[in-house]
């Protein structure tokens, strides 16, 4: 079969139409990954952020745990100080405060 002139023309451009939408079509695309990289790195920021205050906040949940306990040890060795009991011979000593006019020594 022979193709005339026009015809052939109008394959062309046809074809020529065919590839300008693919073209937009695949440069859309390409907008659309680029975005999607984007907002994949945002969430990966995001997600490396949180991570990071999880584990600041786990630290100081322990510290806070660990100060907690060794109130609670004071506290048992306050109460055995406190359960000790006094001798009867016992003289509280007093000491006048010491008013910086005499030997230091000499006041002790």
């Amino acid at each position: 079969m022979l193709v005339t002139r026009n015809q052939a023309s109008s394959t062309n451009e046809g074809e020529e139409d065919t590839l300008q939408r693919l073209l937009k079509v695949v440069a859309s695309l390409q907008a659309r990954s680029d975005e999607q990289s984007r907002l994949n790195a945002k969430v990966e920021q995001r997600q490396d952020e949180a991570e990071e205050r999880h584990r600041q906040a786990e630290e100081h949940h322990l510290e806070a745990m660990r100060m907690a306990e060794q109130r609670e040890e004071e506290s048992y060795k306050s109460e055995e100080i406190d359960g000790t009991p006094i001798p009867p011979n016992f003289r509280e000593i007093v000491v006048e405060p010491f008013d910086g006019t005499q030997d230091s020594h000499a006041h002790l």
